[in-house]
């Protein structure tokens, strides 16, 4: 037989236990079994309002997922992301062809009376279908990896006057371990999905300062996203070394690529610079432009902005377990 983890495995798929969303919002969490090696995890999640909301969350129905979290041996953070860092932002990023990646996600609509949202979701722990980069050996007892969802507030959701239930079916995709250490996959870098957020005070250029010593794949920003986004930015820049621009441009560059890329309009609010995406493979893109900011001093994304506003920024990034 050839060798090499591809050839020597075996890929399967399994549902997990149902969360539940508590009453009035709040944590809910789920130890992954300790099986083989941890690719991705699809999340199936629904919820339905009840009531007629008194001001629906301007952000859609995707703000009742305040964040998802995969989080290895109660610290190493794996995946970090809300509902709307998800719906608006991420899933544009992650599909082979780039389509959205759940398409079925209907996170963007207001809250409605009685009616039921499809606000699903995945977990990419491995880089793509082809690259198995940040795969977790889940099978060995000195792992463990937990699953965490916080729902939010019905009140934040629904502005009052109304509530809604959810519940998540989580379905664990992972593959069995060669028989042949020799076609074990590299074990040795983690595959990091992070979002943060932070307020930006008025209008004018803004400097954003990505932690350094990652290797970026994607830097992915949004700033008046919504149910009724519009774009709060009209220039944005990335430059290394203070002075030396990989990308200078205003935003009719910036839709001109989210269409070559995607095959559809950018979302108003959402910019990305994606490395993945200039080899022309979608999620599938190789290594040539990926930022390795262990070798460079300075990294910034820099933007000029219209007004104030609440910047989300994800990170998508590679970083080396053995330092």
């Amino acid at each position: 037989m050839a060798g090499g983890f591809a050839a020597n495995t075996r890929r399967k798929l399994v549902q997990q236990p149902v969360l539940t969303k508590p009453a009035g919002g709040g944590l809910t969490q789920l130890a992954i079994q300790r099986t083989g090696l941890l690719a991705r995890i699809y999340l199936y999640i629904t919820a339905k309002v009840t009531g007629t909301p008194a001001a629906p969350n301007p952000l859609g129905m995707c703000s009742a997922i305040r964040r998802v979290r995969l989080v290895a041996n109660s610290g190493l953070e794996i995946f970090s992301v809300s509902g709307p860092g998800w719906h608006y932002m991420l899933q544009h990023h992650l599909h082979s062809e780039y389509f959205p990646f759940t398409g079925q996600n209907d996170g963007n609509l207001a809250p409605a009376a009685n009616k039921t949202y499809n606000l699903s979701m995945m977990i990419p722990v491995a880089v793509s279908d082809m690259d198995f980069t940040g795969i977790i050996l889940t099978q060995s007892e000195q792992i463990l990896v937990t699953l965490e969802i916080d729902w939010e507030t019905d009140a934040t959701v629904t502005g009052g006057g109304a509530t809604y239930t959810a519940q998540c079916v989580p379905y664990v995709e992972f593959f069995s371990i060669p028989a042949d250490p020799a076609d074990a996959p590299d074990l040795s870098r983690a595959h990091v999905i992070l979002e943060e957020t932070r307020t930006i005070a008025g209008a004018g250029e803004q400097v954003y300062e990505p932690l350094r010593r990652p290797t970026y794949l994607q830097l992915m920003h949004g700033m008046g996203f919504g149910t009724a986004g519009a774009d709060n930015v009209d220039r944005v820049q990335l430059r290394i070394e203070q002075s030396n621009y990989l990308f200078d441009a205003d935003l009719n560059l910036v839709d001109q690529l989210w269409w070559a890329q995607h095959g559809y309009e950018r979302p108003a609010g959402v910019w990305a610079f994606d490395w993945m995406a200039s080899s022309g493979l979608g999620n599938y893109g190789g290594a040539r432009d990926r930022v390795n900011t262990a070798t460079i001093t300075s990294f910034e994304s820099v933007f000029n902005a219209l007004g104030a506003g609440q910047l989300t920024t994800i990170r998508r990034m590679l970083i080396d377990l053995a330092r």
